[in-house]
């Protein structure tokens, strides 16, 4: 289980990473290079903006392993879905407030507080339908499996 995590996390931190430069890519491109997408008091705390911006990077890409490790939770069968539901919540919502927190000032800004607060939502929500879909699967290949036994009578 630990080394499962270990994979998602990584992998989550890579892709999140990835598609944020992406992102920012476009952002830069668009604004003709005259924006780079960090709060300036975030970038304060840094010696250049740049430096900044790496961490800033670096942050979502923890955010998004803790999304992934946190998955494992998802997997647990002896746990019912609600609880793996509020344990994965608790453990991606105190890394995303963290790192909201210190990344784009949640305490003082309230749009970001908002943004923050969607995209959390959003990633929770892709990530509880899809593991309702798996376990609503699970459970109607077990009830196919247990009227196959009826039928036959065994």
């Amino acid at each position: 289980m630990v080394k499962n995590a270990l994979i998602k996390g990584i992998n989550s931190f890579m892709y999140a990473i990835g598609i944020t430069v992406v992102i920012y890519c476009f952002v830069f491109c668009f604004s003709k290079g005259s924006y780079i997408p960090v709060i300036p008091e975030f970038a304060s705390r840094f010696d250049s903006v740049t430096e900044a911006f790496c961490v800033q990077l670096m942050l979502i890409g923890i955010s998004s392993a803790s999304f992934g490790a946190g998955s494992v939770v998802m997997e647990m069968e002896r746990l019912s879905l609600l609880t793996q539901s509020v344990i994965y919540m608790l453990v991606t919502g105190v890394v995303w407030v963290s790192v909201g927190c210190y990344c784009w000032g949640l305490h003082k800004y309230p749009q970001t507080m908002l943004g923050v607060g969607i995209t959390y939502v959003i990633s929770y929500s892709i990530s509880w339908i899809i593991q309702y879909r798996i376990c609503k699967k699970s459970v109607e290949e077990i009830n196919f499996m247990i009227n196959e036994l009826n039928i036959k009578g065994v």
